[in-house]
């Protein structure tokens, strides 16, 4: 709806020439002039083409005069006749519906011509010098460059990086400065030429440019143990290793609040030269060499894992957690395997190693030396033979190097079914030799051994027993009674030989094997076959011209050579009384049995 407006007051007249000069007249004068030339009064359509003519956009311009000269005196005003005025005496307008300007007649409309709105005149804006605006445009520092505005950038050359070592502490923790921008001139933006504070030039891709000189990537240090190898904590361990080596130990022993021991000569005794360690001291040690892989967030618990030392051979590394603190043992393993020379092996050892077929048995007490014993065997084959040997170890320690024979060496892990299966299944690449170390504990292992040994192939297992006789039945007591029969005779068939060993300490140091051989003669196959394993003893002692040694001949030879004491021989022998005996009729004294008595 139209707003009830008040007559609008009364506007100057203008001349024709100065709309002439500028734009055309008004359009509420045409309206005007068209309403006066339509036929028949309307009085309705005179008002409004007033009220249009008070307040149309021409009205409201400003008005611009012509240049006037001195010469040329100004045109009188011109008064625009009293029609295109609002009359004084005009009524108020009502309020007028949109309706009722639609429904004028056609031919009223179409009397009406098209009037082009005047177009004001603005005079033209003077010059701004580009400078005056740099002057009062204050730039913030962090301001980015515009997309459009070209930024100049030195192209990439790589050049190497210094290496961390070359660099000192105070240069690899000091944080880098961060890059900041200089203010600069709207110039120097127009131009591309912002510089920042530091030598480089300003790059809007910092990934793409080259890396400066102090950003050095250091290793990450992590929490608790999973720190690797760093030269200040391994340094200390790995020298209590090689000292520890160089005195003929097989073992190194730490412990909170204790000084560092060794196993030498089967004793564990102190390692001299060496203080006491601090629980965070070894803690130190131990995160220095722990593999990652073992890392947790519970701190140093129970963890093995195997250390590769130059110059030393492999340490069997195992982690532990007592009532003191953390701890560890590290079981130093040789480089190489131990000759048959080296070991003082028999002629009739040396004969059963050479055996084309047939089951061979070590054994002895724990920590008798079983595994050296049977990898100087090994290492006898691949000096000798051209064969192709499989080993079974739950430990893999002295590795052999290829002479003569191909040897594949082989962990076995999980249950007895599942070393008996991938026994089994070994069995399947036809090798010449077969190694079963410090694993016929179960029924199933041992019924592969005993289908191999039927089979032609050689097999070398061990077995824990204090003598011959007890590693015979050992075996056999692994089978259910109804199966005890068959085993019996399969031993007696396949059978080649058993060596049990002991070993003893030597009266200037060292250690020495004592060896007692038990060879699978007629007699001792009867008596397999037979199930009369009380009579194997007797059947040794019988068969000392075949080669066979009862243990206690061995502890006899020992004792009457002064490399081992006679107490020694006696704490080690199975049979005492037997020794004794023997030691009496070789006129070596025994009194001191009565002393210990």
């Amino acid at each position: 709806m139209w707003p009830v407006i008040d007559p609008a007051p009364a506007i100057e007249a203008r001349t024709p020439e100065v709309f002439s000069a500028q734009a055309p007249p008004p359009r509420a004068e045409q309206l005007s002039r068209a309403a006066a030339t339509t036929p028949g009064p309307n009085e309705s359509q005179k008002a409004i083409a007033s009220w249009l003519a008070a307040f149309s956009p021409a009205s409201l311009l400003p008005r611009f005069e012509p240049a006037r000269t001195p010469e040329a005196p100004a045109p009188p005003a011109t008064v625009m006749p009293p029609a295109a005025i609002e009359p004084p005496d005009a009524p108020v307008v009502p309020v007028v519906s949109l309706s009722a300007v639609a429904v004028a007649p056609a031919a009223h409309v179409a009397s009406v011509a098209p009037i082009t709105p005047p177009v004001p005149v603005v005079p033209p804006a003077p010059p701004i010098e580009v400078e005056e605006i740099a002057q009062e445009i204050a730039i913030p520092a962090a301001a980015v460059l515009p997309v459009a505005v070209p930024v100049p950038v030195a192209p990439f050359v790589p050049r190497p990086l210094d290496p961390p070592a070359a660099q000192s502490r105070e240069d690899r923790t000091a944080p880098t400065p961060l890059p900041v921008l200089v203010k600069p001139s709207f110039a120097a933006y127009r131009e591309g030429e912002a510089k920042m504070s530091t030598p480089q030039d300003f790059v809007p891709f910092p990934s793409h440019a080259e890396p400066a000189q102090s950003a050095v990537v250091l290793p990450i240090v992590r929490s608790g143990r999973e720190a690797m190898t760093s030269e200040p904590s391994v340094a200390p361990l790995e020298r209590l290793l090689r000292l520890a080596a160089s005195r003929g130990a097989t073992a190194l022993f730490i412990c909170s609040g204790s000084k560092p021991s060794v196993r030498l000569d089967g004793d564990v005794q102190f390692l001299d030269g060496t203080a006491a360690l601090s629980a965070q001291e070894i803690e130190s040690l131990l995160r220095g060499v722990t593999p990652e892989s073992a890392a947790d967030a519970g701190g140093i618990g129970s963890i093995e894992w195997v250390w590769e030392l130059a110059d030393l051979g492999s340490v069997r590394c195992s982690t532990f957690h007592d009532q003191r603190g953390p701890g560890a043992v590290f079981r130093i393993v040789p480089v190489r395997p131990q000759s048959a020379a080296q070991l003082g092996l028999s002629r009739e050892i040396q004969a059963l190693v050479g055996e084309a077929e047939g089951l061979v048995l070590v054994s002895g007490p724990r920590a008798s030396g079983k595994s050296t014993l049977i990898s100087s065997m090994v290492d006898l084959i691949n000096r000798t033979r051209r064969d192709y040997v499989i080993t079974f170890e739950s430990e893999v320690n002295v590795v052999h190097e290829r002479h003569g024979a191909f040897i594949s060496q082989r962990e076995a892990h999980g249950g007895s079914d599942e070393v008996a299966a991938a026994a089994r299944a070994a069995l399947r690449e036809h090798p010449d030799v077969l190694v079963i170390d410090d694993l016929l504990r179960t029924p199933a292992l041992m019924s592969v051994a005993l289908d191999a040994a039927a089979g032609g192939q050689q097999v070398i297992g061990s077995v824990p027993a204090h003598h011959a006789t007890g590693a015979v039945e050992r075996l056999i007591d692994l089978y259910p009674p109804e199966h005890r029969r068959q085993v019996q005779l399969s031993l007696a068939q396949n059978l080649r030989g058993v060596v049990s060993q002991v070993l003893l300490r030597k009266s200037g140091g060292g250690r020495v094997a004592a060896r007692e051989i038990l060879l699978n003669t007629p007699m001792v196959s009867g008596i397999l076959a037979e199930g009369r394993m009380a009579h194997l003893p007797r059947a040794i002692e019988g068969g000392r011209q075949s080669g066979m040694v009862p243990l206690n001949d061995a502890l006899v030879a020992f004792v009457q050579s002064g490399a081992v004491d006679v107490r020694e021989a006696y704490r080690r022998s199975v049979d005492r009384a037997g020794l004794l005996d023997l030691l009496k009729r070789q006129g070596i004294d025994t009194s001191f049995v009565e002393r210990l008595a």
